[in-house]
């Protein structure tokens, strides 16, 4: 009961403190609204007679006004100017649809597949865990892109040099310096997909596109559109990682077979195989330095 109460303060007390921080904040803002529209509205049936008091007061030294007092004062609210619902809509869908972007246009698609495919080779569950292969496979991936993230740098260097970087993110000028930034680096990813894909593939899109576009548009229809070659990367990929994935399996799965043979024969039915095969199948990835080749192997396949 002790251990509850004691829960209990330690939720609520900082959960009340942030509601009174918010709520002195809140009272603090509208009293300062209240007075700037107090001094400025004009009295309706009351006459000013001058006083003592005020007499006195005017002989004191100004108030010193706060932060929120001089924005109000100097109409600092009414000049901000915000971008348009649309604007902030698509620039946090493009924002929220960057991390598919960049997993499946880059060499991170084909080597997270086949690290995934080599752990279940193993047959261990979660070593190594879904963090580190996440990891690595970004890790690879910054190594293998950044040639092509330097040739798209310098495409784009002459626009980012020349257009001044926008203030804000969600406005129509940042879209358009987005936009313009994109135009002029998309060449080098462009070249990257076509180079790293089947051209079975590309020729599979392009008819396909040529099928399904309006008959203006398939005169201006290339096999290296970007609408071709990212569909096209995407399956080669695909391809690609699954059939070295079949390469991983069937040393493996000879390991698995004839330790389930021995056994057997052994009349050992109720050991488990998996106790006997895994250290096999880890002995042999260690000698044979398995992820010094299965990297390098990785890193050789994208051109």
């Amino acid at each position: 009961m002790t251990f509850i109460k004691c829960s209990f303060y330690k939720l609520f007390i900082p959960f009340f403190a942030l509601l009174l921080m918010i709520g002195g904040v809140a009272g603090a803002f509208q009293d300062v609204v209240l007075a700037q529209a107090g001094s400025t509205a004009p009295s309706i049936g009351v006459t000013s007679r001058p006083t003592a008091t005020s007499s006195s007061s005017s002989m004191r030294a100004p108030k010193k006004q706060s932060a929120a007092e001089q924005i109000l004062n100097q109409g600092g609210l009414e000049d901000i100017k915000h971008p348009s619902l649309i604007t902030q809509a698509a620039v946090l869908a493009i924002l929220s649809l960057l991390p598919f972007i960049i997993m499946i246009l880059t060499s991170f698609l084909k080597i997270v597949i086949v690290l995934s495919l080599l752990r279940s080779a193993l047959g261990v569950q979660q070593a190594p865990p879904n963090q580190i292969i996440n990891g690595v496979a970004f890790m690879l991936s910054l190594f293998i892109m950044y040639p092509t993230g330097l040739k798209m740098y310098d495409a784009a260097h002459d626009v980012i040099q020349s257009a001044r970087a926008p203030d804000s993110l969600v406005s129509v000028e940042s879209s358009k310096y987005i936009v313009d930034v994109a135009n002029a680096s998309k060449e080098p990813l462009r070249l990257f997909l076509k180079r790293n894909s089947s051209v079975k593939h590309q020729a599979l899109f392009f008819r396909m596109a040529y099928r399904v576009l309006p008959e203006d548009y398939r005169a201006t229809l290339k096999p290296d559109d970007f609408m071709i070659v990212m569909p096209a990367y995407i399956t080669s990929q695909l391809k690609d990682a699954f059939e070295i994935g079949v390469l991983i399996y069937i040393p493996f799965f000879v390991i698995d077979l004839v330790t389930s043979n021995i056994l057997l024969a052994m009349g050992m039915m109720m050991l488990s195989p998996v106790t006997i095969s895994m250290p096999l199948k880890l002995f042999l990835l260690v000698m044979l330095d398995g992820w010094t080749l299965l990297i390098d192997g990785l890193v050789n396949t994208f051109r």
